[in-house]
């Protein structure tokens, strides 16, 4: 395997194939499915569900919170997290039974997107314990019996926080060297090791936590199943496991709230763990599968909370933006009237609807638990994020000086404190939350084009014979001949009177097009590069970027379709093209650049680079290494000056709790 894929080597393993129908996956070959993206009509009453509660907390956030203070104080007030427990906003996704909403993923996003156009921190606090605290883990994976103790507390009561990144693994999330050990009675895990930015930590009750436990292998009806070791001796392997943790327990500390660029009022913890109790019953699952449970749930916040959040940060910001372009007159004339800033606001405004249908197509996808939506989550997460990121800063540079200026500076001399360039700064934390862009892609890659990898990868052996890989080269050949020359053949879109509609029919027909000439220069760049394939990631890249605009276009022709249809508002269809100008200008020029070179020599230069050959680039500056900017002191001697000022005060509600810097022993 190529050193991409043995770069994941465990995640590898982790991951399951595809177990439903993918639209992407489909478009990647070439044969996109647009039946797939036809959810049934919402159900009216889950509908009024949504949007009643959506009424509530709208009416919440006017009277009860204040983000000019949650950004200026870098925290959010007790009283609003307790407000936010009382009218159930944690336990959106929980079910009835446990204590919670009950709600479809698609009215959790509906909400999310409400809280984020007025505090996207306060929606990324409610957004962690739902998607990725132990609410969800436990949902998919526990017992009964932890069901029925943790749902209510997390859905009422308790907030909770995921630990998975450590300061020395982020997105390379097998290589974790957290351990958790069985101890000699065998009721308890021993933990010990450190966790990095895991957010809400500082304020949660629980956390899901993943470790290393040391394991023996063992065959059950087949099936490789691990057994921990008591003191890891004789352990086969160490191998990732969930883990319930209560934050009270012994062992555990906060041992720094993180600070950064934006996103002020989150609470991101660096922790530590010195041999922490945890009872076995605390084990979320199977031993051995917590890298694939931490996968699993990582989707629904790539697939719904991402792009919730960024959807509602980027329509908070269009209606000032349209204001300021009407009421900023420069050289007698509004910025509205200048073509530039008129081709600037129509753009923005394609992308605005176009992250909107894209979103609600994921979150209806996923609300009916019959697809696998892995591939379309992590391309909403990068689509939405990505474009939002880009919206803001047009934002920006529509509102000129006034968006570079503070909200607080602008108020103080009475202008309208909107403050555009908080929203920049916090936007880049969802670009790099649950999975970073640049690692994103070659994920969406592998999974998209997994059936055409797996088939390709004896070839790629060294234990081949030359006469074994020619017979596979002639078996290759035997599937891929009259592959490829489907793939010059247009197929007709489905039946149906939305495949039909004047507007419709053209933009689907040009999908279809576009992913079958996808589909031949994957193959060319396959059999160019081979087993050096897995590795080209200019090349990747292409490929998930030209995926993504087509899913991004279907979605947005299929929203215009179904909101002309239900609600009369014909006015989407300019909004939609708008979209498509822009998407297809990028899809012809990736697909003109899958067989250039254009990358080649700027790689190279990196390449350079690295090992030092610019070293004129650094010259007439105070030229400081990394390493340089390390304080020069004992970092063990300076930690409780530093814990002293670090220390959260928190109540005996089990909200908060006062945690103290201790020393070692």
């Amino acid at each position: 395997m190529s050193t991409l894929i043995k770069g994941f080597e465990r995640i590898e393993e982790a991951r399951e194939r595809l177990t439903g129908s993918s639209f992407l996956a489909g478009l990647f070959d070439g044969r996109p499915d647009f039946e797939l993206l036809l959810t049934p009509p919402e159900p009216p009453e889950e509908r009024a569900a949504g949007m009643a509660f959506c009424k509530q907390v709208e009416t919440f956030l006017r009277q009860e919170v204040d983000p000019d203070e949650i950004e200026r104080e870098a925290k959010i007030p007790d009283a609003v997290i307790h407000g936010l427990f009382k009218l159930g906003a944690f336990g959106m996704k929980i079910p009835k039974a446990y204590g919670g909403l009950g709600f479809s993923y698609t009215n959790y996003g509906r909400v999310l997107t409400l809280i984020a156009s007025w505090s996207n921190i306060l929606a990324l606090t409610v957004a962690v314990p739902q998607s990725i605290g132990i609410a969800m883990p436990i949902l998919l994976f526990g017992t009964e019996d932890q069901k029925q103790t943790y749902l209510p507390l997390v859905a009422r009561e308790a907030l909770s926080a995921f630990a998975l990144t450590e300061p020395l693994t982020g997105s390379d999330a097998a290589n974790v060297r957290t351990e958790a050990t069985l101890d000699a009675s065998g009721s308890h895990f021993l933990v010990n090791g450190e966790k990095l930015w895991c957010t809400n930590g500082p304020i949660a009750r629980y956390v899901t936590l993943i470790a290393r436990v040391p394991a023996r292998r063992m065959l059950r009806d087949g099936q490789t199943t691990w057994m921990p070791v008591p003191g890891g001796q004789g352990a086969d392997d160490r191998v990732h496991t969930a883990f319930i943790l209560d934050m009270s327990a012994p062992g555990v500390q906060v041992r720094q709230r993180c600070q950064f660029e934006g996103c002020r009022g989150i609470e991101n913890a660096h922790l530590t763990m010195q041999h922490v109790r945890v009872p076995v019953e605390n084990v979320i699952g199977e031993v051995g599968k917590g890298l694939k449970y931490a996968l699993t749930i990582l989707n629904v916040g790539r697939g719904i909370s991402i792009p919730a959040i960024c959807l509602g940060m980027a329509k908070q910001a269009w209606q000032p933006t349209l204001d300021r372009a009407n009421g900023r007159v420069t050289f007698h004339k509004p910025l509205g009237e200048r073509q530039t800033q008129q081709i600037r606001l129509g753009d923005m405004a394609g992308h605005l609807f176009a992250m909107e249908a894209l979103s609600m197509l994921v979150w209806r996808l996923a609300d009916q638990h019959r697809h696998d939506i892995r591939i379309e989550a992590a391309v909403a997460k990068i689509f939405s994020s990505e474009h939002t990121i880009q919206f803001l800063r047009d934002a920006q540079i529509l509102f000129g000086g006034m968006g570079y200026e503070t909200a607080a500076s602008k108020m103080a001399r009475g202008e309208a404190a909107f403050g555009i360039e908080q929203l920049v700064r916090d936007a880049e934390m969802y670009r790099i939350g649950e999975g970073a862009t640049d690692i994103l892609r070659p994920f969406i890659v592998r999974e998209g084009l997994s059936q055409h990898l797996d088939r390709a990868k004896p070839l790629y052996s060294s234990d081949l014979s030359i006469l074994d890989q020619l017979r596979h080269v002639v078996k290759l050949g035997g599937f891929y001949a009259p592959w490829y020359l489907r793939h010059w053949l247009r197929r007709p879109l489905p039946t149906g009177p939305t495949f039909v509609h004047p507007q419709v029919g053209p933009a689907l027909k040009y999908v279809e097009r576009s992913s079958r000439r996808l589909a031949r220069e994957i193959f060319y760049a396959m059999a160019r590069f081979q087993a050096a394939f897995q590795d080209e990631q200019r090349v990747q890249n292409r490929i998930e970027s030209v995926g993504e605009d087509l899913l991004a276009l279907t979605a947005t022709v299929l929203y215009a379709e179904q909101q002309t249809r239900i609600e009369g508002r014909t006015t989407v269809w300019e909004l939609a093209e708008a979209f498509h100008v822009a998407a297809r200008q990028r899809i012809m020029q990736r697909l003109r650049e899958m067989r250039r070179h254009c990358d080649g020599l700027t790689a190279e230069t990196g390449k350079q680079a690295l090992k030092g050959y610019y070293p004129g680039l650094s010259d007439g500056i105070v030229h400081r290494r990394l390493d340089d900017y390390r304080r020069q002191q004992d970092l063990s001697e300076a930690m409780p000056m530093a814990m002293a000022s670090l220390s959260v005060p928190m109540k005996d509600t089990g909200l908060r709790k006062t945690v103290k810097a201790e020393s070692d022993g």
